[in-house]
């Protein structure tokens, strides 16, 4: 499979990261055009992971891609939900 799919979990982070660098300042709380793109970027890596592992090969990469992306993610992403949103989760 290209790199570039299989890099696209990564590529969520980094684009989860810009989008609330672009709209945190812009955004007030419970603003859902701002919150709703980031809210979905979690269970679309976790979506991409169980992908990766199923179709490609050796599996063991890819539940070690997944295990340490993931937490990774989870962290970021609760941090960018809270900036966005203007509340603690």
């Amino acid at each position: 499979m290209n790199r570039l799919v299989k890099s696209v979990p990564v590529i969520l982070t980094c684009l989860l990261i810009a989008w609330t660098l672009a709209v945190y300042r812009y955004s007030q709380y419970d603003d859902a055009w701002a919150f709703d793109p980031a809210f979905v970027v979690f269970p679309i890596a976790l979506l991409w992971h169980i992908c990766l592992i199923v179709v490609e090969k050796p599996k063991y990469v890819y539940v070690w891609y997944a295990i340490i992306h993931l937490p990774i993610l989870l962290i970021i992403w609760f941090g960018c939900l809270m900036v966005i949103s203007k509340d603690s989760i």
